[in-house]
């Protein structure tokens, strides 16, 4: 018996290029199916993804500050003339200035009208008897002025101002003021005035020894100290004008 061997059937070059084919094409698909997945679906339009982006507009420089002209110091008021309408007082009792004027004590130098009425206002200081003080007053043809403030009566003006109550403290001023030196001011002008004491015209911060010793049995030292710090004496003063006219016996202006 004789066998007949079939032999193997040779693979068509064909088929093994379609099947090469279908490997690719199924490479490719499986390689697709994320973007498959994600297409969107037809007639919808694709949405394009955009990033919001917040702009900070930039910070706006301070306008500069205009610059504030800076505010005058006060003007200080022009002091009224010595020849327009001041009182001759307040001429009197003004701050020091300029070179000091000659100071002299008791009536040596004093014009014979003026050593009179000194001599008269002594006497009824010492007497103790203000009535003798108002006769003194009534020399005049205008009362003198004896308080900063206008007042009705001069002499019970003088009374309410003594610490006794009487006028007694108040006449004993007027001797010591009238005891101490004197001194001529405003020479040659309507508001000359012979004054005591003498340092109403003085610069008290440079009072020597002796005149020290005098203004002290006027003041104390506590008060000598702060007119110094006020710059002119404000204690009582006198003043008599050149043709023995009293004008005042008060504290300074």
């Amino acid at each position: 018996m004789v066998m007949r061997v079939t032999e193997p059937m040779a693979r068509p070059k064909a088929m093994t290029q379609r099947t090469f084919a279908g490997l690719g094409l199924a490479l490719a698909l499986v390689l697709a199916l994320p973007t498959l997945g994600s297409a969107e679906p037809p007639g919808v339009a694709k949405k394009v993804g955009t990033e919001r982006i917040v702009v900070t507009p930039p910070t706006q420089a301070p306008a500069a500050a205009t610059p504030t002209a800076p505010t005058p110091p006060p003007t200080a008021p022009a002091p009224a003339a010595a020849a327009g309408g001041q009182s001759p007082s307040a001429a009197a009792a003004k701050a020091p200035s300029g070179p000091p004027p000659e100071v002299h004590k008791g009536e040596e130098g004093l014009p014979p009208a003026v050593a009179k009425m000194r001599r008269r206002l002594l006497d009824a200081a010492y007497s103790g008897d203000l009535q003798r003080l108002k006769v003194a007053m009534q020399v005049n043809e205008m009362p003198p002025v004896v308080s900063v403030n206008e007042v009705a009566d001069p002499i019970e003006h003088l009374k309410a101002q003594s610490g006794d109550g009487q006028g007694l403290e108040i006449l004993a001023i007027l001797t010591d003021v009238l005891e101490a030196s004197w001194a001529r001011i405003n020479v040659g002008t309507p508001q000359e005035m012979y004054v005591w004491p003498s340092f109403v015209a003085l610069p008290l911060d440079r009072l020597d020894p002796a005149q020290t010793v005098e203004i002290y049995k006027i003041l104390t030292s506590s008060d000598l100290e702060e007119m110094k710090s006020v710059g002119r004496y404000t204690f009582y003063n006198v003043g008599i004008g050149p043709d023995g006219t009293w004008h005042w016996f008060k504290p300074a202006d």
